[in-house]
């Protein structure tokens, strides 16, 4: 992929809206799939958690394939839920080519699982957080996600769960917190008595490659880290700053205005001389960025879907705030690719999307959001996407396994908002 595309990627990523989700389940439903013995167990087994999971997730069950391992009794009340999870790569196995159905599962198990379920691979990086390698065995960065969501089990990473614990925690997983949505609820209409917002913050792209192949280490190379200015003000006036550092590294500096129907923009990079500013023949239409960050950069259509955390009271920049996170998972890019601009960003980027390449397994999206505890304005987030790829494309092993984008904002600003050009 050319630098210009993922440069464009991310320009287009910091307005995508967030994703889609579906209903969650009752605790003591999740119990009843269980065979009474197993359901007033201690321990909950790895096949009973995979029964759990794939309910909860909502996860079609298939018949028993001949390419499940062969410690998986064909007529067992789990086999269905344990080749839906294997025929979806989300489960791998142990080395030996087992499934070890009837062991206790681990917190940190359940959650690795679970993780894969919501289109968190194996191959990402690890959000910010106070945890330390050292503390995981294996599976931290799966692991440090969840803790950030405020999404962990009860317990320690390898205390083994109990049914009615998973059952709950797989509950409160797969739902969302009344009291969290509420506070969004009111977060949405603050922002929508907003005539201008202003954010500043970081971005950053990371690729992934397949473990294996020829041309990994270049791909892995390709990175994106940059600052973004973001000013919008009604009725039609849009400012953006980007200055992004390429894998080399480069820096390319690409600033632009929307202002009376018209886009202007100039591009510099490291080293030459500033490019001269210039008009393109279409603008984005500033009202509808304005309102989709005026509804958090979502859609009305799915907003319904994302799942809601409260995370509680906190600090941000010696502040008090309220926190709440989000998190869902896209089974299709189809939602994406109707959402691109008039205009793309980038150059391919449609194509690269495109869902009739079954190229892109899923889209998840997490995130966090502190707000004001007497405005509901939001005071500081962190947008993660990442996308994870199919293992095959086009018959021949994918090069990519998983690509993330990050975009923090750090300050947020709704009064004295004022854009005028430079020339």
């Amino acid at each position: 992929m050319r630098k210009a595309s993922l440069a464009g990627l991310i320009m287009f990523f910091m307005l995508l809206p967030w994703g889609t989700a579906w209903a969650g389940p009752a605790a003591s439903s999740l119990v009843t799939l269980l065979p009474p013995e197993q359901a007033e167990a201690p321990v909950l087994t790895r096949g009973g958690f995979a029964v759990m999971l794939v309910t909860a997730a909502g996860i079609k069950s298939e018949a028993r394939g001949a390419d499940l391992p062969g410690d998986v009794p064909d007529a067992s009340w789990y086999a269905p839920a344990l080749q839906a999870l294997w025929q979806e790569g989300m489960i791998h196995g142990y080395p030996q080519g087992s499934l070890r159905p009837e062991q206790g599962i681990t917190n940190l198990e359940a959650v690795i699982l679970t993780a894969r379920v919501l289109g968190l691979p194996n191959e990402i990086s690890s959000p910010a957080t106070d945890l330390e390698p050292g503390d995981i065995p294996y599976g931290f960065n799966q692991y440090a996600y969840f803790q950030r969501q405020g999404l962990l089990p009860p317990g320690g990473p390898m205390d083994l769960l109990t049914p009615g614990a998973a059952a709950g925690w797989l509950a409160e997983v797969f739902s969302s917190e009344p009291r969290a949505r509420d506070l969004m609820d009111k977060c949405r209409r603050a922002l929508a008595r907003q005539q201008g917002i202003a954010t500043r913050g970081k971005a950053s792209l990371k690729i992934h490659s397949r473990p294996g192949l020829p041309y990994t280490e270049e791909i892995d190379r390709l990175a994106i880290t940059g600052e973004v200015v973001n000013e919008i003000l009604l009725p039609g006036q849009m400012h953006q700053v980007t200055n992004l550092e390429l894998e080399g590294p480069k820096n390319l500096y690409i600033e632009q205005f929307a202002i009376d129907g018209n886009l202007y923009r100039r591009v510099v990079e490291e080293g030459g001389q500033a490019g001269d500013w210039q008009q393109l023949n279409l603008a984005p239409d500033v009202s509808i960025l304005m309102r989709q960050q005026q509804n958090l950069g979502l859609p009305a259509n799915l907003y319904s879907y994302l799942r809601y955390h409260y995370l509680g009271p906190s600090r941000v920049n010696d502040q008090e705030v309220l926190g709440i996170s989000f998190y869902t998972r896209l089974h299709t890019a189809t939602p994406v690719t109707q959402l691109l601009p008039p205009t793309p960003l980038g150059e391919g980027i449609a194509a690269y999307l495109d869902p009739s390449e079954k190229l892109i397994r899923s889209f998840s999206y997490w995130g966090l959001i502190y707000l004001n505890p007497q405005t509901f304005l939001p005071v500081r987030s962190v947008i993660n996407l990442v996308m994870a790829f199919a293992p095959a494309y086009r018959g021949q092993p994918a090069p990519l396994t998983a690509m993330e984008l990050c975009y923090q904002v750090d300050s947020y600003t709704y009064q004295g908002i004022k854009i005028n050009l430079p020339f």
